[in-house]
């Protein structure tokens, strides 16, 4: 089997993943991962899927372009071997964490908290951010895989000093916990 990455972004409507998924049956695909998001009525879509050696990166991608092309569906088929490994020793040492910050919601604020992550190594491996009905007040969660070098309670003693100014307010937890 061949792993191949699928992207696919549209207007969200019922019966995308139907579709999307009977397109990779009838190619023999297997799903390995999956991750969907909807924002504002729009939706993403990315999975990793397993489909035959022998099949034709062409006829995948020609099939679930069909499936697809009724939903309107901007459909994207990548071999995640041509990327950059992700897996690296490095990134199997990391520990897994949920991290919770809320504040007053301000433009520049997400850039100066994921700064600070960047700049720790940290992989920031999920998220889910929103605003509040008011607008004036930000709710967020993130996944992280934190490095070894990285103690929990100095990246949230950061977070909370450089939001201090929007009133960020931070917990974060072990995945395991």
């Amino acid at each position: 089997m061949k792993e191949w990455i699928i992207i696919m972004a549209a207007a969200n409507r019922a019966g995308i993943l139907a579709a999307v998924t009977k397109a990779m049956a009838e190619l023999g695909g297997d799903l390995r991962e999956a991750s969907q998001t909807v924002v504002r009525g729009f939706f993403t879509m990315i999975f990793s899927a397993d489909f035959p050696e022998s099949m034709d990166q062409n006829v995948i991608r020609d099939h679930l372009a069909d499936a697809c092309r009724p939903f309107g569906i901007e459909l994207t088929l990548r071999d995640p071997t041509s990327q950059i490994p992700v897996h690296t020793a490095a990134a199997a040492s990391t520990r897994q964490h949920r991290l919770r910050i809320g504040g007053r919601n301000q433009p520049g604020v997400l850039r100066k908290l994921s700064l600070i992550m960047s700049m720790r190594g940290i992989d920031i491996t999920g998220m889910h951010a929103v605003k509040t009905e008011e607008g004036e007040a930000f709710e967020m969660v993130l996944k992280l895989a934190l490095p070894p070098n990285c103690p929990p309670e100095l990246l949230l003693q950061e977070i909370e000093n450089a939001g201090r100014d929007v009133g960020v307010t931070a917990d974060i937890r072990s995945s395991t916990e």
